[in-house]
């Protein structure tokens, strides 16, 4: 076990020119408290960004660090939109919304505020925004608010109860009690880019998607529909992320948190076709609450989640540039969905399954424990694909 936390370590090491910053005055000021000793946990990476970001080779792979014809939809809570952190050079922010009563696609929740509809304060969505896509390139802003994606993305909220995944507040409401609905208006705003015609000279649309499901549930959703017509989570989760209904290479790509309860993966992580993420500190140690040796199932990667620097968005509206540390395999999950987007956006013809297999790709600590999340190796191996 020690040999294998030294091998990571020498890992981090050496991105350590990447993670050192340029002015040893302002990095004092501007780094978090860490209680490890390693240069990773005292630095951050000179471009902007905390700790995460060299840790996973962000700099150094040579990908786009905006997303290309990649959707990435967010299936949290409320996003603060309005937080200079989010302020992006390009992209967009999109949410689902609620059209029509009656219709089981639309959203109650307001996507773009983190206040559910019982004025309930839920901050996690903009935490998740910010690990995707979030700048803090901006006078007055914390530069350790770097997402994967600072030069923009384009992300479509689909606002839930993050407790149950249902899109209401209320886990026994009629019509939205089900995270399968929260699935379907991700996969409908995605056939909607793809149908998109910008005219017969314009070059073909290849919209693809990543899902973050912000959800950490104790078993799988209650199954949609009735009769014949009647759908299981597993079963649309298998439908969405194989072969299109045109016979092309699988489009979609979930991504979900392995949890924080050792024992167990969380649904919808916990789901074969679902990449379940657990996180690690600055040291390299696994976080006890995601992972545990000895539980009988494993998340399928780890990636930073501990001292990830978010937004503070207060509800008084109050220190628009105020900051905060926040941990968990969320933070890690939002870590490995933007560096999707970053490899499909490079590799535009490659299919999910190849793209989740360059992600799984870097196992330094032995095959039978999970992956950590390395964007230089994950390239290399999407190159060597030549897809």
């Amino acid at each position: 076990q020690q040999q294998q936390l030294l091998s990571h370590r020498q890992l981090l090491l050496t991105v350590e020119a990447e993670a050192t910053p340029q002015n040893t005055s302002n990095a004092k000021k501007n780094t978090p408290r860490s209680s490890g000793s390693g240069s990773l946990c005292a630095g951050q990476a000179s471009g902007g960004g905390s700790w995460a970001l060299p840790a996973v080779s962000a700099g150094a792979s040579g990908l786009p660090t905006k997303s290309q014809q990649v959707l990435l939809c967010l299936i949290s809570s409320g996003v603060a939109t309005s937080s200079p952190y989010l302020a992006q050079r390009a992209g967009s922010w999109e949410g689902c919304v609620a059209q029509n009563p009656l219709d089981p696609g639309g959203c109650v929740l307001r996507w773009d505020s983190p206040a559910d509809n019982k004025g309930n304060w839920k901050q996690r969505g903009t935490f998740l925004a910010s690990i995707l896509a979030g700048s803090g390139a901006g006078r007055g802003l914390d530069t350790r608010v770097r997402g994967l994606l600072p030069d923009g993305a384009d992300v479509y909220v689909v606002p839930v109860n993050p407790d149950t995944g249902s899109l209401t507040s209320s886990r026994d409401a009629a019509g939205g009690s089900s995270r399968i609905r929260a699935y379907t208006a991700c996969e409908g705003h995605l056939r909607g880019l793809q149908a998109s015609d910008l005219g017969l000279y314009a070059a073909p649309l290849r919209w693809r998607m990543v899902v973050l499901v912000d959800v950490e549930a104790q078993g799988p959703a209650e199954p949609v529909g009735a009769g014949a017509l009647k759908i299981s989570e597993a079963d649309w989760v298998a439908a969405a992320t194989g072969p299109t209904v045109d016979g092309r290479s699988p489009d979609v790509l979930l991504v979900a948190p392995a949890g924080d309860n050792s024992s167990r993966v969380a649904f919808p992580g916990a789901l074969p076709r679902v990449m379940a993420v657990g996180g690690y500190d600055c040291e390299g140690r696994p976080l006890r609450s995601s992972y545990s040796r000895g539980s009988k199932q494993q998340p399928d990667m780890l990636a930073p989640g501990k001292n990830i620097i978010v937004p503070n968005v207060r509800r008084d509206g109050s220190s628009p540039a105020a900051t905060k540390s926040w941990e968990g395999s969320a933070a890690a999950a939002a870590l490995a969905a933007g560096a999707a987007a970053r490899l499909w956006s490079a590799f535009p013809g490659c299919s999910a399954e190849q793209v989740r297999a360059a992600l799984l790709s870097s196992r330094l600590q032995g095959p039978a424990q999970p992956a950590r999340l390395n964007l230089a190796a994950a390239r290399q191996f999407l190159a060597a694909k030549k897809c």
